[in-house]
């Protein structure tokens, strides 16, 4: 099963763009920071050529899991497998492969840019930066199952933790718990080494609310309905 959805999530033409699309401005990201900034030091650019990746990354599981609807093959997909869980579960695994993989991609990409200068490599920072890919694409995912509809999934998405960041910034007594209630801003410090015990705690907090919460939600939505 898993297969099929990782089938499905480059079998349509925003899927197999989508890719494309990440490794082209990977490599120019990485392309302009070493021709142009003033930090070239190895963790500003693997961190800034994974950005695209983040930012991107995430459409691919939104889509695998909305293209039922928008695609209308969620009856067809759910009369060959009446457990809706267990479909739900495998696009959850094809994004989180899915998701991996581009980021591996995209380092390689960047490490051969990298050849012939001086860099320090971090297996922490690789591995922490795959980490907050791959939570930025369980949010994703997560938003198109509760969603299920491509167009508003994908503003709610981009949209909602814009402005609950930018609310929580401005507030009055939201700039202290903000950090554990807003992923993007408990992410950042995994860009660099050293991550701190508070910081974990403070991804960990975020990341149940953004996606454990609307993941639940569209679980409990998806078995609840008819579909037709």
């Amino acid at each position: 099963m898993i297969l099929v959805e990782l089938r499905k999530a480059v079998d349509t033409r925003a899927g197999a763009a989508l890719p494309v699309t990440i490794g082209v401005l990977v490599v120019a990201v990485t392309g302009v920071q070493l021709a142009f900034a003033d930090d070239r030091t190895w963790v500003s650019v693997v961190a800034n050529a994974q950005q695209p990746v983040s930012v991107l990354v995430p459409l691919i599981g939104l889509l695998l899991v909305t293209g039922e609807w928008s695609q209308r093959t969620g009856l067809t997909t759910f009369v060959l497998v009446p457990a809706r869980s267990r479909v739900v579960v495998a696009k959850f695994v094809a994004a989180s492969v899915l998701s991996v993989v581009v980021s591996v991609v995209g380092f390689l990409i960047t490490f051969v840019m990298l050849i012939g200068s001086e860099w320090e490599f971090s297996w922490s920072v690789v591995v922490q930066l795959v980490l907050v890919n791959w939570l930025t694409t369980m949010f994703g995912t997560s938003f198109g199952l509760l969603l299920w509809y491509s167009a508003p999934a994908i503003v709610v998405y981009y949209v909602v933790p814009f402005v609950w960041t930018f609310v929580g910034r401005l507030a009055p007594g939201l700039e202290s718990v903000s950090p554990w209630l807003d992923l993007g801003q408990s992410r950042m410090p995994l860009a660099a080494p050293g991550v701190a015990a508070r910081e974990w705690a403070q991804l960990l907090t975020s990341s149940l609310l953004w996606i454990a919460v609307p993941a639940a939600l569209g679980t409990l939505r998806l078995n609840r309905s008819d579909l037709s």
